[in-house]
């Protein structure tokens, strides 16, 4: 009944700007909140989530905050780079709430000052990432053929050690240490680490960082041919890593400030 009620209050879509005769700042912050309430359940799944009411979404209070962020930020924030931006509140917020038992997930942080310097130091790590050139010609055949070999071996191996590759049981070796010795003894590919949302998931950075773990040395070898066999050897991960996904949020926490 609950889910029931839930979905019943959801937007309607992209056809209410239509069907409230919004104006273009209006059209711009209904889009924003479309794509936070897509994200924010995909990123929370298990978390509360503010819902809007019936009727007209400009009177609920979550629009009102999207609006304040449009009106704000225009012409300095290019509409195509709006989805990015909550993407990265999404990053700061999930390590932020990461062990604060069941927060309501609201947009209240995509606005204000610190927003604003969260956003700057999370795409100044993205501009970084995604501008960094990939290995080419032999060196980038030479790793594929790595990384297919690396990832063949480490699904034989993972399997072996912890039966089922559910989620659960990335958590726990990560909480045993054992992931980071199967990593640093090369029995887990350094390729599937730098791909795998279920190590990215599971791992902490500082562990990473402790086995010299570079992803973008393993990542940038990841061709159509070895992210077609990850996602045939590891389906239930879904879609591999890409670069940016491996953007660092502790120093945005840091830098940026805890408060959203």
């Amino acid at each position: 009944m609950a889910k029931k009620k839930q979905k019943e209050m959801e937007p309607m879509g992209e056809e209410a700007i239509l069907r409230y005769e919004m104006t273009d700042m209006e059209a711009q912050a209904f889009r924003v909140l479309l794509v936070w309430l897509d994200r924010s359940r995909k990123v929370f799944p298990d978390c509360r989530h503010s819902t809007l009411g019936k009727g007209d979404p400009r009177k609920s209070l979550m629009f009102k905050i999207c609006y304040k962020l449009v009106r704000e930020t225009q012409g300095v924030l290019d509409q195509s780079e709006y989805s990015l931006y909550v993407r990265a509140q999404l990053d700061v917020l999930k390590h932020i709430v990461k062990n604060s038992g069941n927060p309501l997930i609201d947009p209240s942080c995509l606005v204000g000052e610190k927003a604003w310097r969260r956003w700057r130091l999370w795409k100044r790590r993205y501009d970084s990432i995604s501008m960094r050139s990939e290995d080419g010609g032999e060196a980038l055949a030479a790793g594929a053929l790595k990384a297919l070999d690396g990832l063949e071996k480490t699904k034989e191996f993972l399997v072996r050690s912890m039966g089922q590759l559910e989620p659960e049981k990335y958590q726990q070796a990560a909480l045993n240490k054992n992931l980071y010795r199967w990593i640093n003894q090369g029995k887990v590919s350094p390729y599937y680490v730098a791909m795998s949302p279920y190590v990215r998931m599971a791992a902490d950075n500082g562990e990473l960082a402790k086995l010299n773990f570079q992803p973008d040395l393993y990542i940038g070898c990841a061709t159509d041919a070895v992210v077609e066999a990850f996602r045939k050897m590891f389906p239930q991960e879904g879609e591999p890593l890409r670069r940016d996904d491996w953007v660092s949020v502790e120093d945005v926490v840091e830098e940026g400030g805890p408060d959203v």
